[in-house]
């Protein structure tokens, strides 16, 4: 049974929480991608930080530990480092990873039942997210926490995407990457229009690197 509200007390909002998939070989690119210098950090401790200043409750950063030392990740409490250390994974094992570490950090510091909390996930390759872009995302899960948010430019999907954390077992069980997750649930998606074409610039080769450093 569900326990009834004083009409004057707000229902429990949820957390936020942000995912960085960092543990990437870097194939295509020739070598590991995330400790490039960008924006007096690195790829990763540049998006890190944005994500960071957008306010959201935990930030894992899903990593390689020979690499961890090089990403030059902010010191911050709100920080929590994972590592995935298998060069035969994907991408979505690395969010797999990350979610289970939520799992943990939400048990230990539960809030009420009905809390619905968000996973924002960006990987560690597109750097030029803002944090408005971040803010504007979280913004609309918390309006809508039962749906898929997706940034958009130009009709085009970008990131950060963020889903309900009550998903994990969904996406525990995706075969394929975390893109599946919005064609399978397609009724659920909600689609944020954004005038930020960096939402859908990653970082494949040396030559979008230079591009990207260039500007």
């Amino acid at each position: 049974m569900t326990a009834l509200r004083h009409k004057n007390i707000p229902p429990p909002t949820g957390r936020m929480w942000a995912i960085i998939p960092a543990a990437g070989q870097g194939r295509r690119f020739g070598g590991p991608k995330q400790t490039l210098p960008y924006a007096n950090s690195t790829l990763a401790g540049t998006i890190t930080r944005t994500i960071l200043a957008a306010r959201v409750d935990g930030v894992i950063v899903v990593t390689r530990t020979l690499l961890v030392d090089a990403l030059d990740l902010p010191n911050d409490p709100q920080v929590h480092i994972e590592f995935n250390n298998d060069a035969h994974t994907e991408m979505i094992d690395s969010i797999r990873i990350g979610l289970i570490r939520i799992a943990n950090l939400r048990e230990a510091s539960p809030l009420d039942t009905d809390s619905q909390d968000g996973v924002l996930v960006i990987p560690s390759d597109i750097p030029g997210i803002s944090t408005n872009t971040c803010t504007q995302c979280i913004k609309a899960f918390k309006q809508k926490p039962n749906r898929i948010i997706i940034a958009t430019h130009g009709q085009k999907s970008g990131h950060p995407m963020i889903f309900p954390f009550e998903m994990q077992s969904a996406i525990i069980q995706l075969e394929g990457g975390l893109n599946m997750l919005p064609k399978l649930y397609a009724d659920r998606v909600s689609r944020v229009s954004l005038d930020e074409p960096e939402i859908l610039t990653d970082i494949d080769t040396m030559s979008d690197y230079k591009r990207l450093t260039d500007t």
